[in-house]
């Protein structure tokens, strides 16, 4: 059994209660989330999007606000929730707050990212990233703009092997969970472990059974049924890629198809259904790799 992560929610802070926005950009493979937390005099934006236009129409979302910037959060280091922090503060002038290990991923992998993925997207593509500059760790609790959140750092056990969980101290009861819960769309994950994701899901539900909303990185604002979701998703995509290689763990193109369709046809109503075949053969590497294929 996985110890509960400690936590005391503290909700003495203000007596107005805080705005959150949602931001969801228009680019339409990802359709990814930004979220401004609006208090009394300042904002503070969590995630910053994928491309130059969604990341201009979020600082204009935020400039409409007329209260400036107090601090951007960036919960990991994937692209489509870091570069757009280039359109918001080209020069890292702004705080912005992220787990070391966030940060080192940015810088690991920013090159390797742009040869990827700049091709795809062209001009919309965000030739810079701009770093975090105020780093946090697992268990604290960082006050921005006179709001209080509890950061706690999940490891690899999420679409990346840096991940954060930031826990809004207030009446919102709010928790950004940046990928860590998909909410009613297909998962990332080929760039983490399958296996400690359902470990931290189990781990962190105590914690995140106190919070009513979940603002997720991808889809509609979410809550604790969608932990057992989460759980029964990867469950069914595990068993599913079992299935359908015999056991092997080794696609060929029917096969292959043959996954994704039946994926896809048993959540029909789930978005970014590009991500069941992209994340097939690292899942499976990483079964073969834990010795749970059969002979």
């Amino acid at each position: 059994m996985f110890a509960a992560v400690p936590f005391t929610l503290n909700l003495n802070q203000t007596d107005m209660k805080n705005k959150i926005h949602t931001h969801t950009s228009l680019e339409p493979m990802l359709k990814v989330n930004a979220f401004i937390v609006e208090t009394s005099r300042e904002l503070i934006i969590i995630d910053t999007t994928l491309t130059m236009s969604d990341s201009i129409a979020l600082k204009q979302k935020a400039e409409s606000l007329n209260k400036p910037i107090a601090g951007i959060v960036l919960t990991h280091g994937h692209p489509d929730h870091v570069a757009g922090t280039y359109n918001l503060d080209p020069k890292g002038n702004i705080p912005i707050y992220a787990l070391p290990s966030v940060k080192e991923l940015m810088e690991d992998t920013e090159e390797e990212k742009h040869k990827q993925w700049s091709g795809m997207f062209g001009s919309e593509w965000i030739p810079k990233w701009v770093y975090p500059n105020q780093m946090v760790h697992d268990g604290e609790t960082v006050s921005i703009a006179g709001v209080n959140f509890f950061v706690i750092d999940i490891g690899s056990g999420g679409d990346s092997d840096a991940n954060s969980i930031w826990l809004l101290e207030d009446e919102n009861k709010a928790a950004f969970l940046g990928d860590f819960i998909y909410s009613n769309n297909h998962t990332y994950m080929n760039d983490g472990s399958i296996l400690r994701w359902l470990a931290n899901l189990e781990r962190l539900s105590p914690v995140l059974k106190k919070f009513n909303k979940y603002f997720v990185g991808h889809g509609s604002t979410a809550d604790f049924s969608f932990i057992s979701k989460q759980k029964e998703y990867f469950l069914n995509y595990c068993g599913t890629l079992l299935d359908i290689t015999k056991g092997t763990g080794t696609f060929d193109e029917e096969t292959k198809k043959k996954f994704e369709q039946k994926i896809i046809s048993d959540f029909p109503q789930y978005g970014c259904q590009f991500m069941v075949g992209l994340s097939a053969d690292k899942v499976a590497s990483e079964l073969l790799s834990k010795s749970l294929i059969l002979d």
